[in-house]
């Protein structure tokens, strides 16, 4: 004899930009709508105690986030004091050369 049992589970609808809605659902496996995800949580002693963000940002709202940071680095260090040798504004090549 079988037995059944119901199953709920969560599937992923749409994905939609935080920043400007954009759609950025994947839909067909040749035409991919990529984004990105942006999340941080937040300790005790921090002034966002307990704070958790988890944000989803199309291509352009993440470019425009990266071009912030380095403005913001620039301001701060000035343009020859970028403390990394791997640069992570510069992102990282996924496709091996």
């Amino acid at each position: 004899m079988k037995t059944y049992k119901k199953k709920l589970t969560k599937v992923v609808d749409k994905i939609l930009c935080d920043s400007c809605g954009e759609d950025c659902t994947i839909t067909e496996p040749a035409v991919e709508h990529e984004y990105a995800e942006l999340s941080a949580t937040w300790g005790y002693f921090s002034d966002q105690d307990g704070a958790q963000y988890d944000i989803q940002l199309c291509e352009k709202c993440f470019n425009e986030v990266i071009d912030f940071l380095k403005k913001k680095r620039k301001q701060t260090l000035g343009p020859f004091r970028y403390p990394y040798k791997q640069d992570p504004l510069e992102g990282k090549s996924y496709f091996p050369s």
